[in-house]
């Protein structure tokens, strides 16, 4: 069986093949023994805050958090348990609200159905940092982690906490109501019949939306037999929704509504490639947010960059995972941070992924503007800064796979990709590679959470995108 690891969110694995209660319960005694160290090194004395304790809509998301509340709770700790599916950014900004030790949130995110995870944050209300997972791992195989002598608590039902209200509250300071009560618009939201269904839909009606329609609204730990991902690709459902409905705008978010995926009013999916430059240029012209800096990872396009900077603002770049934005968020004064993979935050906000926050941003901007976003694409972004194309392909890493992305791309250097020139390599997270021809690369790496090599490109035009992916994969005989 595989040693239970933590990625960038998270360790996950497959329902009782590799998540199993035994091994859940190894992992609660751990993050118990690790924060049990931390308090010791604080050495104040004062009493620690309470432990956040949710899930989402899978298979024993439930149940795993009121075994984990009560587990924690025989360890000393002060445990809050939601008293419905909760986001995990509803989570996050409940531990910094409530002034807690942290978060334990049972989700495996946007994976298949067939897997669970625990997402465990700090105080800060962001992804654990590598050094605290570390030591969680060090002590799920060490006798540090033992289980408490009461390790079961008292039976009964165990009290229950509104975690949602005081994360609606923040909502309020991020997004402007008084706009789209003014300039009121028709929404589709697909929640994946996950845990977005009944606060994203339910705040826009609530707020003077004209008309909000919600597929997919109940739970389903079988995600309908769908992968509960906010892509393209997931999300055609969605898109004849909004043409058959009129609707100006579709919103989805992922299983537990840390990602978003947006539908503009066509029907046609808007890559966060796109989203997210049009929304900077949104949040600095029109709501003012002109202080403070640009994150993004390495996987996520140029264009933020070019906006970025035709509004004075810097752009840091960081590894794939939004822990590394989280980081930054919590250093410095961010406006915006966010990843192609659908993940933002905001100024002022958690610094974790809000599918949430999002996709209401999307619906202030379209109340606003009196457009849809893909009329805003073209004419509010792409006629001032140009196009950018992209793709991403996930290919499954069988052996020979890995020993292709390995010598060709992970531990060598080609000299020339497609005819273009490698200037540059950047191997902060796998590869990424810069051509010759500027906003032109792609990056190589190794998913953290499934058996998946991830491929990015970007090129300045749909043709060099076809060749410079074509290029890339032609190493990779076994990828076609």
């Amino acid at each position: 069986m595989k040693p239970i690891r933590f990625g960038t969110s998270g360790w996950r694995g497959v329902i009782a093949r590799e998540f199993t209660f035994e091994r859940v319960e190894r992992v609660l005694d751990a993050i118990a023994t690790q924060l049990s160290a931390e308090q010791h090194m604080r050495g104040d004395g004062a009493a620690p805050g309470p432990v956040c304790i949710g899930g989402d809509t899978r298979f024993l998301s439930p149940e795993l958090a009121e075994m984990a509340a009560r587990r924690m709770s025989a360890h000393g700790f002060t445990a809050l348990l939601s008293d419905r599916p909760v986001p995990t950014p509803v989570l996050s900004h409940a531990v910094r609200e409530l002034k807690g030790l942290a978060v334990i949130n049972f989700t495996a995110s946007h994976n298949p159905a067939l897997y669970n995870g625990i997402k465990f944050s700090p105080h800060h209300g962001g992804p654990a940092s590598r050094s605290v997972t570390d030591a969680i791992e060090s002590f799920i195989g060490s006798s540090e982690g033992n289980a408490p002598a009461a390790c079961d608590s008292e039976p009964g039902k165990l009290p229950e906490y509104d975690f949602v209200s005081v994360y609606l509250e923040q909502l309020a300071r991020i997004v402007s109501w008084e706009t789209i009560r003014e300039n009121p618009l028709r929404v589709v939201y697909d929640p994946f019949y996950g845990t977005g269904r009944g606060i994203l839909d339910e705040e826009l009606r609530r707020r003077g939306a004209s008309a909000v329609r919600t597929i997919h609204d109940r739970r389903d730990p079988l995600f309908g037999n769908r992968r509960p991902e906010p892509c393209e690709q997931e999300l055609e459902e969605l898109s004849r929704e909004v043409v058959r409905s009129g609707a100006s705008l579709g919103v989805s978010t992922d299983g537990d509504a840390d990602r978003f995926g947006i539908i503009d009013e066509d029907g046609v999916f808007v890559s966060p490639h796109d989203y997210l430059p049009l929304l900077l240029d949104y949040l600095v012209t029109e709501r003012g947010w002109s202080k403070g800096i640009v994150v993004r990872s390495l996987s996520t396009g140029s264009l933020l960059d070019r906006v970025a900077r035709s509004h004075g603002l810097e752009v840091e770049e960081t590894r794939v995972g939004f822990k590394y934005l989280g980081e930054l968020m919590i250093e410095k004064d961010v406006i915006l941070a966010g990843e192609e993979s659908g993940g933002l935050s905001v100024l002022g906000h958690v610094p974790e992924k809000d599918g949430i926050a999002a996709c209401l941003l999307a619906a202030e901007m379209v109340s606003r503007r009196g457009m849809g976003i893909g009329a805003q694409l073209r004419e509010h972004l792409w006629p001032r800064f140009g196009r950018l194309v992209h793709r991403r392909r996930d290919v499954e890493l069988t052996d020979g796979i890995r020993s292709a992305l390995s010598s060709r791309y992970l531990e060598d250097t080609p000299g020339s990709v497609a005819g273009l020139e490698v200037i540059s390599v950047d191997r902060r997270d796998g590869a990424k590679f810069h051509l010759e021809r500027e906003d032109n690369w792609f990056l190589v790496r190794l998913s953290g959470t499934e058996p998946l090599a991830r491929l990015f490109f970007q090129s300045d035009s749909p043709e060099g995108l076809d060749t410079l992916s074509e290029g890339v994969l032609s190493l990779l005989p076994q990828a076609h």
